[in-house]
């Protein structure tokens, strides 16, 4: 892959968790709290990706790309480990939210759940602009 069809895959998975973004907010603020829940973690997976695909990386399932997120960042020291955990709670509450029925989320979880994917992404964008994947 080149330098350019990175950048291009790393602007189209932003933009799409931009889209999950918009979605989790619209759905937080009508009362839809699970399916807020869900979003928030779709609206980081993207991230994720964009930032595995700067170093060339792609994983398969979501659980490769935490492993590999936690093996190239995270034990590298380029990103905190609570967002390993962070990643990996959201996927849990997401499982939870799309296939558990008797589970409920509160507003205040929803609301936690978003501003936690906000902060990934704040820093994965940090990263990247560092690296000169993105503007």
């Amino acid at each position: 892959m080149t330098d350019e069809n990175r950048r291009r895959n790393i602007a189209d998975e932003l933009a799409r968790a931009e889209q999950a973004f918009q979605a989790a907010r619209t759905l937080v603020d009508v009362g839809l709290h699970a399916d807020s829940i869900s979003r928030s973690y779709y609206a980081a997976f993207p991230c994720l990706r964009a930032l595995l695909l700067s170093r060339g990386l792609e994983a398969k399932t979501h659980a490769g790309a935490l492993h590999v997120f936690n093996v190239e960042f995270i034990r590298s020291g380029l990103f905190a480990s609570s967002h390993n955990r962070l990643l990996a709670g959201s996927e849990r509450s997401r499982e939870l939210a799309d296939y558990d029925a008797a589970i409920t989320f509160s507003r205040k979880d929803a609301d936690a759940a978003l501003r936690d994917a906000e902060a990934f992404r704040a820093d994965v964008v940090a990263h990247l602009r560092r690296e000169k994947w993105t503007t």
